[in-house]
Protein backbone atom coordinates (compact mmCIF):
# COMPACT_ATOMS: atom_id res chain seq x y z
CA UNK A 1 0.00 0.00 0.00
CA UNK A 2 1.33 3.63 -0.95
CA UNK A 3 2.05 6.46 1.45
CA UNK A 4 -1.23 8.08 0.09
CA UNK A 5 -3.33 5.05 0.80
CA UNK A 6 -2.60 4.78 4.05
CA UNK A 7 -2.92 7.86 5.04
CA UNK A 8 -6.23 7.82 3.96
CA UNK A 9 -6.99 4.48 5.50
CA UNK A 10 -5.86 6.17 9.03
CA UNK A 11 -8.45 9.06 8.23
CA UNK A 12 -11.33 7.26 8.19
CA UNK A 13 -10.39 5.01 11.28
CA UNK A 14 -12.82 5.76 14.58
CA UNK A 15 -11.30 6.70 17.88
CA UNK A 16 -12.08 3.36 19.05
CA UNK A 17 -9.66 2.15 16.81
CA UNK A 18 -7.18 4.55 17.12
CA UNK A 19 -7.02 4.29 20.52
CA UNK A 20 -6.49 0.66 20.48
CA UNK A 21 -3.69 1.04 18.06
CA UNK A 22 -1.79 3.63 19.58
CA UNK A 23 -1.78 1.26 22.63
CA UNK A 24 -0.86 -1.68 20.18
CA UNK A 25 1.70 0.54 18.99
CA UNK A 26 3.38 1.89 21.86
CA UNK A 27 3.09 -1.57 23.53
CA UNK A 28 5.06 -2.81 20.54
CA UNK A 29 7.86 -0.08 20.72
CA UNK A 30 8.60 -1.39 24.61
CA UNK A 31 8.06 -5.20 23.39
CA UNK A 32 11.23 -4.24 20.97
CA UNK A 33 13.13 -2.57 23.11
CA UNK A 34 12.87 -5.60 25.46
CA UNK A 35 13.76 -8.25 22.67
CA UNK A 36 16.42 -6.31 20.84
CA UNK A 37 18.17 -4.54 23.81
CA UNK A 38 18.27 -8.06 26.45
CA UNK A 39 20.58 -10.14 23.92
CA UNK A 40 22.95 -6.75 23.03
CA UNK A 41 23.57 -6.82 26.96
CA UNK A 42 24.37 -10.50 27.13
CA UNK A 43 26.17 -10.39 23.73
CA UNK A 44 28.14 -7.27 25.30
CA UNK A 45 28.72 -7.68 28.96
CA UNK A 46 31.91 -7.67 28.94
CA UNK A 47 31.92 -4.02 27.84
CA UNK A 48 30.08 -2.91 30.70
CA UNK A 49 30.01 1.17 31.02
CA UNK A 50 27.63 1.32 34.18
CA UNK A 51 27.14 -1.21 36.57
CA UNK A 52 24.71 -4.09 36.54
CA UNK A 53 21.61 -2.88 37.63
CA UNK A 54 19.21 -5.17 40.12
CA UNK A 55 16.09 -6.90 39.94
CA UNK A 56 13.14 -4.47 38.75
CA UNK A 57 11.22 -3.58 41.29
CA UNK A 58 7.24 -2.99 41.39
CA UNK A 59 7.24 1.00 41.18
CA UNK A 60 9.76 0.68 38.21
CA UNK A 61 7.10 -1.85 36.96
CA UNK A 62 4.56 0.52 37.24
CA UNK A 63 6.42 3.83 35.97
CA UNK A 64 6.92 2.09 32.65
CA UNK A 65 3.46 0.71 32.15
CA UNK A 66 2.15 4.61 32.85
CA UNK A 67 5.02 5.76 30.13
CA UNK A 68 3.14 3.14 27.55
CA UNK A 69 -0.29 4.03 28.33
CA UNK A 70 0.57 8.10 28.35
CA UNK A 71 2.23 7.51 25.35
CA UNK A 72 -0.46 5.74 23.96
CA UNK A 73 -2.54 9.12 24.69
CA UNK A 74 0.12 11.61 23.10
CA UNK A 75 -0.51 9.31 19.55
CA UNK A 76 -4.30 9.56 20.30
CA UNK A 77 -4.00 13.26 20.49
CA UNK A 78 -1.65 13.55 17.63
CA UNK A 79 -4.04 12.07 15.97
CA UNK A 80 -6.85 14.19 16.66
CA UNK A 81 -4.48 17.33 15.84
CA UNK A 82 -4.12 16.17 12.00
CA UNK A 83 -7.84 15.41 12.17
CA UNK A 84 -8.75 18.90 12.70
CA UNK A 85 -5.87 20.24 10.31
CA UNK A 86 -3.62 21.30 13.41
CA UNK A 87 -0.84 18.56 12.47
CA UNK A 88 -0.36 18.14 8.48
CA UNK A 89 1.57 15.10 6.89
CA UNK A 90 2.77 14.72 3.62
CA UNK A 91 2.99 11.62 0.65
CA UNK A 92 6.46 12.80 0.30
CA UNK A 93 9.26 10.02 -0.23
CA UNK A 94 12.77 9.97 -1.16
CA UNK A 95 15.10 12.67 -0.55
CA UNK A 96 12.57 14.67 0.88
CA UNK A 97 11.18 12.56 3.45
CA UNK A 98 14.91 11.68 4.70
CA UNK A 99 15.72 15.70 4.87
CA UNK A 100 12.85 16.14 6.89
CA UNK A 101 13.59 13.34 9.08
CA UNK A 102 17.37 14.80 9.61
CA UNK A 103 15.56 18.22 10.32
CA UNK A 104 13.09 17.64 12.74
CA UNK A 105 15.60 14.74 14.84
CA UNK A 106 17.96 17.91 14.79
CA UNK A 107 15.54 20.35 15.91
CA UNK A 108 13.80 17.94 18.60
CA UNK A 109 17.37 17.05 19.38
CA UNK A 110 18.08 20.65 20.14
CA UNK A 111 14.53 21.16 22.35
CA UNK A 112 15.42 17.63 24.50
CA UNK A 113 18.70 19.63 25.60
CA UNK A 114 17.26 22.46 26.57
CA UNK A 115 14.12 20.65 28.03
CA UNK A 116 16.94 18.07 30.40
CA UNK A 117 18.84 21.24 31.50
CA UNK A 118 15.81 22.80 32.95
CA UNK A 119 15.16 19.32 34.28
CA UNK A 120 18.12 19.57 36.08
CA UNK A 121 17.60 22.74 38.11
CA UNK A 122 16.84 22.12 41.50
CA UNK A 123 13.13 22.59 41.65
CA UNK A 124 12.27 20.90 38.85
CA UNK A 125 14.69 17.92 39.17
CA UNK A 126 12.96 17.40 42.67
CA UNK A 127 9.56 17.54 41.28
CA UNK A 128 9.88 15.31 38.33
CA UNK A 129 13.36 14.12 36.82
CA UNK A 130 14.80 12.64 39.89
CA UNK A 131 12.73 9.80 39.85
CA UNK A 132 14.25 8.86 36.36
CA UNK A 133 18.11 9.34 38.21
CA UNK A 134 17.05 6.97 40.81
CA UNK A 135 17.58 4.01 38.61
CA UNK A 136 21.42 4.76 37.76
CA UNK A 137 22.43 1.90 36.76
CA UNK A 138 19.96 1.51 33.64
CA UNK A 139 18.52 -1.62 31.56
CA UNK A 140 16.68 -1.28 28.06
CA UNK A 141 12.98 -0.72 30.31
CA UNK A 142 14.68 1.70 32.04
CA UNK A 143 13.95 3.80 28.82
CA UNK A 144 10.09 4.22 29.64
CA UNK A 145 10.73 4.43 33.62
CA UNK A 146 9.98 8.57 33.64
CA UNK A 147 7.82 10.62 35.92
CA UNK A 148 3.97 11.22 33.71
CA UNK A 149 5.50 15.15 33.56
CA UNK A 150 8.31 14.26 31.69
CA UNK A 151 6.48 11.58 29.28
CA UNK A 152 3.67 14.52 28.86
CA UNK A 153 6.41 17.14 28.32
CA UNK A 154 8.41 15.18 25.84
CA UNK A 155 4.88 14.26 23.88
CA UNK A 156 3.87 17.89 24.10
CA UNK A 157 6.34 18.83 22.49
CA UNK A 158 6.87 16.43 19.67
CA UNK A 159 3.16 17.39 18.87
CA UNK A 160 3.92 21.42 19.50
CA UNK A 161 6.93 21.04 16.51
CA UNK A 162 4.94 18.54 14.21
CA UNK A 163 2.53 21.14 14.26
CA UNK A 164 4.89 24.31 12.84
CA UNK A 165 5.37 23.00 9.27
CA UNK A 166 3.60 19.78 7.27
CA UNK A 167 6.41 16.69 7.40
CA UNK A 168 6.07 13.67 5.41
CA UNK A 169 4.54 10.80 7.08
CA UNK A 170 7.44 8.32 6.60
CA UNK A 171 9.62 10.88 7.79
CA UNK A 172 7.55 10.76 11.14
CA UNK A 173 7.57 7.42 11.31
CA UNK A 174 11.16 7.21 10.67
CA UNK A 175 11.62 9.88 13.90
CA UNK A 176 9.79 7.40 15.92
CA UNK A 177 12.36 4.71 15.11
CA UNK A 178 15.16 7.01 15.44
CA UNK A 179 14.04 8.15 19.12
CA UNK A 180 13.70 4.85 19.83
CA UNK A 181 17.09 3.16 19.02
CA UNK A 182 19.07 6.04 20.34
CA UNK A 183 16.88 5.75 24.02
CA UNK A 184 17.57 1.89 23.89
CA UNK A 185 20.90 2.22 22.70
CA UNK A 186 21.70 4.79 25.71
CA UNK A 187 19.89 2.87 28.62
CA UNK A 188 21.84 -0.89 27.68
CA UNK A 189 24.60 0.14 30.09
CA UNK A 190 27.26 -1.84 27.66
CA UNK A 191 28.85 -0.48 24.65
CA UNK A 192 27.62 -2.99 21.57
CA UNK A 193 30.30 -0.55 19.31
CA UNK A 194 33.85 -1.80 18.69
CA UNK A 195 36.75 0.70 19.31
CA UNK A 196 37.06 1.15 15.50
CA UNK A 197 33.94 2.40 14.50
CA UNK A 198 33.84 5.20 18.15
CA UNK A 199 37.06 6.31 16.67
CA UNK A 200 35.24 7.50 13.02
CA UNK A 201 34.63 11.21 13.10
CA UNK A 202 31.10 10.57 13.11
CA UNK A 203 31.10 9.40 16.71
CA UNK A 204 32.59 12.77 17.53
CA UNK A 205 28.80 13.89 17.12
CA UNK A 206 26.68 11.51 17.07
CA UNK A 207 26.15 9.88 20.49
CA UNK A 208 27.12 6.35 21.64
CA UNK A 209 25.78 4.42 23.43
CA UNK A 210 27.97 5.17 26.49
CA UNK A 211 27.35 8.46 26.22
CA UNK A 212 23.76 8.50 28.27
CA UNK A 213 25.19 5.91 30.36
CA UNK A 214 27.88 8.22 31.54
CA UNK A 215 24.75 10.78 32.26
CA UNK A 216 23.59 8.25 34.28
CA UNK A 217 26.60 7.74 36.51
CA UNK A 218 27.30 11.98 36.67
CA UNK A 219 23.68 14.09 35.84
CA UNK A 220 25.82 16.90 35.50
CA UNK A 221 27.15 15.83 31.99
CA UNK A 222 26.22 14.43 29.09
CA UNK A 223 22.65 16.26 29.05
CA UNK A 224 22.18 15.51 24.89
CA UNK A 225 20.36 12.10 23.65
CA UNK A 226 20.76 12.18 19.35
CA UNK A 227 24.06 14.12 19.11
CA UNK A 228 27.11 16.18 21.01
CA UNK A 229 26.70 18.96 19.44
CA UNK A 230 25.08 21.10 22.29
CA UNK A 231 27.15 19.86 25.50
CA UNK A 232 30.27 20.70 23.41
CA UNK A 233 29.25 23.88 23.02
CA UNK A 234 27.64 25.15 26.23
CA UNK A 235 30.42 22.70 28.31
CA UNK A 236 28.16 20.26 29.57
CA UNK A 237 29.97 17.08 27.67
CA UNK A 238 31.90 14.64 30.54
CA UNK A 239 35.65 16.27 30.08
CA UNK A 240 36.73 12.25 29.58
CA UNK A 241 34.22 10.85 27.15
CA UNK A 242 36.30 11.42 24.54
CA UNK A 243 39.11 9.53 25.80
CA UNK A 244 36.41 6.62 26.96
CA UNK A 245 35.08 6.92 23.58
CA UNK A 246 38.59 6.14 21.94
CA UNK A 247 40.26 3.61 24.17
CA UNK A 248 40.46 0.17 23.16
CA UNK A 249 37.87 -1.56 26.43
CA UNK A 250 35.86 1.75 27.87
CA UNK A 251 36.17 1.47 31.71
CA UNK A 252 33.17 1.36 33.48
Amino acid sequence: MTVDGLLERAGRLGPVEVVAGALAGNLALFAVALVAGSPLVRRFGDRRVAPAPPPPDHREWLLTVTAVLLNSGVGVAGWALWQHGLLRLSADTGLRAVAELLLFSLVMDALMYAGHWLAHRRRLYRLAHELHHRYPDPRPSTLFVLHPLEVLGFGGTWLAVLCLREISALALAGYVVVNLVFGLLGHLGVEPFPARARRLAVFRWVALPMFHAGHHVDPGVNLGFYTTVWDRLFGTIDPAYDTRRTAENPAP
